[in-house]
C-alpha cells in the first residue's frame, strides 16, 4: 500500500543504490592502473512492486513501484579474448625465452671476438705451415707450442661455458616449476572461495580478477589452458594433464636424473608452449647440439694430429710423442711431456733437422675434408654450427616479436571491453551524483509532508 512512509522507503532505496553505484565507480578509478583489473558496474533494477489492497480501494489500479535496487555488480570480461590472448602469449614467451637463452649461448661461444675458436684453429694450422718453412727455428717452435696450448684452452673454455649455461637452466626450471605449483595451489583455493560466494548469490569480482591474472601467468609459464565450470570453478590443464581440478591442484617436480619436469603421478611433461618449453628446447636441443659438435671437432683434430705427430721426429731425433692428450673438447690439452720446443715432431725421419714432412702433413689439416662424412673441413664444420646458431637466434627473435604483437593486439581489444576508462567513469560519476542528489531531495519532500501532517494539524477533537 502506498503511504507517505513508503515514499521515504523509495527515497532511501534510491539513496542507497546510487551511493553503491558511486562506490563501484570509485573502486574502478582506484584500480585504473592495476594489472588485470576488470571494470565493474552497478546494475540497477526496479524493486519488487506492491499491489494495492483490492478490498479497500477497489481493483484495476495495477501494482505500485517500491523503488530501486542494485541487482548485481557486473564484471566486464570476455572469455573468448582471454583464451586467444593466453594462446598467443604462451607462444610469444616460448620464442622470447629461446631468444634470450640463445643469446647467452652466442656470448659463451664468443665467435664475434678476436679470440674466436675459428681464429685459434687458423692460427694452429698456420703455425705448422710457418714451421715447415724453417723446421729448426726455435722461435717458431715456441710460438707453435703456444698456439697449440691456446687452441686446446679455447675448446675447454667454450664447452665449459656451454655446460655452465646448460646447468643454470636447471635452476631456472626449478624456479618456474615452483612458481607453477604455487600458482596452481592458489587457484585451487580461489575456486573454493569463488564457488562459496556464488552459492550465496554474490559476485566475487575481485577474486575472479586475481584468478584471471594467475591464469595469464600460467599461460606464459606453461601454455596452460582453462575451462570454466557452471559452479564458477576453473579446470586448468597443461599439455593434456590436469593441473587444477576444483579445490585440488596437482604438482610438478623435476626428475632427479634427467632434470626435466614430470608430474607427481609420474606422467611426462608434454606442454608445447611457454617459458619452460623454451628452456627445454634450448637446453636439450641447441646447447646439446653445440656441445656434441665441439666434442666431435676436438676428437677428430686430436686423432688427426696425433696420428702424424706420434710418428714424427723432434730435433732430439725422438718419436712416439702425441701432441695432444684427451679425447674431446672437455679434456683436450697439450701433451705435458712436450716441455721443450725441440720435442715438436716436424721431421719424417730421424737425424734430419731440416726435414718438414710431418709439419706439412699436419698443416694440410686446414683443408682436409674430414668432417660431416667427408664433405667439410674443420673450419667449415664449425662455421656451419655457428651459422646455425645465428639463424636460430634470428628466427626466435622474429617469431617472438610476431606472437607478442598479436598478443598485444588481443590484450588491447580485451582492455577496450574490460579496462577502466577514466573519462567514462567521470561521466558516470556525475550521472550518479545527480541521481543521488535527486533522491536526497525526494527524501526532503517526504520529510516535509510528514512534518506538515504530524506537526501542522490540530489535536484530535479540538
Amino acid at each position: 500500500m502506498s503511504t507517505l512512509f513508503s515514499n521515504l522507503s523509495i527515497a532511501l532505496s534510491a539513496l542507497l543504490s546510487h551511493q553503491r553505484a558511486i562506490e563501484v565507480i570509485e573502486h574502478n578509478v582506484a584500480n585504473a592502473n592495476t594489472p588485470g583489473y576488470r571494470r565493474q558496474e552497478a546494475v540497477l533494477s526496479a524493486a519488487t512492486p506492491t499491489s494495492p489492497n483490492l478490498f479497500k480501494f477497489g481493483g484495476g489500479s495495477g501494482q505500485v513501484g517500491s523503488g530501486v535496487q542494485v541487482e548485481m555488480i557486473r564484471r566486464y570480461s570476455l572469455d573468448f579474448f582471454d583464451k586467444r590472448y593466453r594462446n598467443e602469449i604462451a607462444r610469444a614467451k616460448t620464442w622470447e625465452t629461446r631468444s634470450d637463452l640463445l643469446k647467452q649461448v652466442e656470448i659463451a661461444l664468443g665467435e664475434t671476438s678476436d679470440n674466436s675458436l675459428l681464429n685459434r684453429l687458423d692460427a694452429f694450422w698456420n703455425g705448422w705451415l710457418l714451421l715447415s718453412s724453417d723446421p729448426t727455428n726455435m722461435a717458431l717452435r715456441a710460438d707453435l707450442l703456444e698456439r697449440t696450448r691456446n687452441l686446446a684452452e679455447a675448446f675447454n673454455r667454450r664447452i665449459n661455458r656451454l655446460e655452465t649455461v646448460r646447468a643454470d637452466q636447471e635452476t631456472a626450471l626449478q624456479q618456474k616449476v615452483d612458481e607453477i605449483n604455487a600458482l596452481a595451489s592458489r587457484i585451487a583455493k580461489l575456486n573454493q572461495e569463488i564457488t562459496r560466494i556464488y552459492s550465496v548469490g554474490d559476485q566475487p569480482n575481485d577474486l575472479l580478477d586475481e584468478r584471471d591474472r594467475i591464469l595469464d601467468r600460467l599461460a606464459e609459464l606453461s601454455g596452460a589452458i582453462s575451462y570454466r565450470r557452471e559452479n564458477g570453478e576453473v579446470t586448468v590443464s597443461v599439455g593434456g594433464h590436469v593441473l587444477v581440478f576444483g579445490p585440488t591442484s596437482y604438482r610438478l617436480t623435476l626428475d632427479p636424473s634427467t632434470k626435466t619436469p614430470i608430474w607427481e603421478d609420474g606422467q611426462p611433461y608434454n606442454a608445447a608452449d611457454g617459458e619452460i618449453q623454451g628452456i627445454l628446447s634450448v637446453r636439450d636441443g641447441d646447447i646439446q647440439t653445440l656441445i656434441d659438435g665441439l666434442n666431435t671437432l676436438a676428437s677428430d683434430i686430436i686423432n688427426f694430429v696425433n696420428a702424424i705427430h706420434t710418428h714424427a721426429y723432434g730435433l732430439d731425433s725422438q718419436t712416439g710423442r702425441p701432441l695432444f692428450v684427451g679425447q674431446d673438447a672437455h679434456t683436450i690439452a697439450l701433451n705435458p711431456t712436450i716441455t721443450d720446443p725441440a720435442f715438436l715432431g716436424v721431421a719424417g725421419r730421424p737425424d734430419a733437422p731440416g726435414d718438414n714432412t710431418a709439419a706439412l702433413q699436419i698443416a694440410a689439416g686446414y683443408s682436409a675434408m674430414r668432417m660431416s662424412n667427408g664433405s667439410a673441413t674443420y673450419g667449415q664444420f664449425y662455421t656451419a654450427q655457428v651459422a646455425s646458431l645465428g639463424l636460430s637466434i634470428q628466427t626466435a627473435q622474429t617469431r617472438a616479436k610476431d606472437y607478442a604483437t598479436v598478443a598485444e593486439s588481443l590484450n588491447t581489444q580485451r582492455e577496450s571491453v574490460s579496462g577502466v576508462s577514466l573519462d567514462e567513469e567521470a561521466a558516470n560519476l556525475v550521472r550518479f551524483q545527480r541521481a543521488f542528489q535527486a533522491a536526497a531531495r525526494l527524501m526532503n519532500v517526504a520529510d516535509e509532508m510528514l512534518d506538515r501532517i504530524i506537526n501542522g494539524l490540530g489535536y484530535a477533537g479540538r
